[in-house]
């Protein structure tokens, strides 16, 4: 009973060890792991939990077994860049900044067209929904600014969006929108870090919350554009200086704030 207690703490921690060594580069000298028998004297373990170790750090496109060759640490860009084990080794060990500017760019590409999608498809139940959950985010930054928990906040962006994923009608977009729910959490952690940011976005998140309403699918993915852009450009300003403007089929970066929507044939 002891041993089978053991195992699963022996594996953990040479998963944790392994898999961090070498999103900092230890083995980037000769691209390869020790041999097996240095490699269980270096994370203390047997051949068995070694196995499983690299096993599974296959799994995730760290390491490949090559015949003749040994095992090799696969470059970084065909890592599974949306496991949980390989996001927190990149966040602790100072990727992060490369990682949320990507995440953002990798948002860019399509949560826009899940709000016109959105706009398009939602049954009247997920509008109200949309809207319910938009005063809600509102309501949270309300009780953030008077030291509230961020999380929460955060807790209440990520239904929002997730909302959004689920009306667009689409099955690969709402599965989507589930798997990058961790990644999407601690971006806007790290890009809402000055006090008070979070409220900056609140008139964009009610704008894209009013075209799908609406059913304005080219505002619904303007403002959806322009709700990811925000933090984009902010974060690259601050933290990745050689980096362009992002333009987007030539048209110049908005300046925020940006007009808020309005159904057509409405005031305000």
């Amino acid at each position: 009973m002891t041993r089978q207690a053991v195992r699963p703490s022996l594996f953990a921690h040479a998963l944790e060890k392994l898999g961090s060594d070498i999103v900092q580069g230890k083995f980037a000298a000769t691209g390869s792991l020790p041999r097996e028998h240095d490699l269980c004297a270096y994370l203390g373990v047997s051949r068995s939990v070694m196995r499983e170790v690299t096993r599974v750090l296959a799994q995730k496109g760290m390491l490949q077994a090559l015949p003749k060759v040994g095992i090799k640490v696969r470059p970084e860009a065909e890592w599974n860049l949306m496991d949980i084990d390989v996001l927190n080794w990149l966040w602790r060990h100072g990727r992060r900044a490369q990682y949320v500017k990507d995440f953002l760019e990798f948002r860019l590409a399509f949560e826009p067209i899940a709000s016109y999608q959105a706009a398009l498809r939602a049954t009247p139940e997920q509008r109200k929904a949309i809207l319910d959950l938009c005063d809600k985010v509102i309501a949270a930054n309300e009780t953030l600014s008077k030291g509230g928990d961020i999380m929460q906040a955060i807790a209440c962006d990520l239904d929002f969006h997730s909302a959004i994923f689920k009306a667009s009608g689409n099955r690969l977009l709402t599965h989507l929108g589930g798997m990058i729910s961790e990644i999407m959490a601690r971006q806007v952690i790290e890009t809402t870090a000055e006090p008070g940011s979070f409220a900056h976005g609140l008139p964009l998140h009610q704008s894209v919350a009013r075209a799908i309403d609406a059913g304005d699918a080219v505002a619904a993915h303007h403002y959806s554009q322009l709700l990811v852009r925000m933090p984009y450009e902010d974060y690259l300003s601050k933290h990745i200086h050689d980096e362009p403007p992002l333009g987007t089929f030539g048209v110049k970066a908005p300046e925020f704030p940006v007009t808020a929507y309005a159904p057509a044939g409405k005031d305000g």
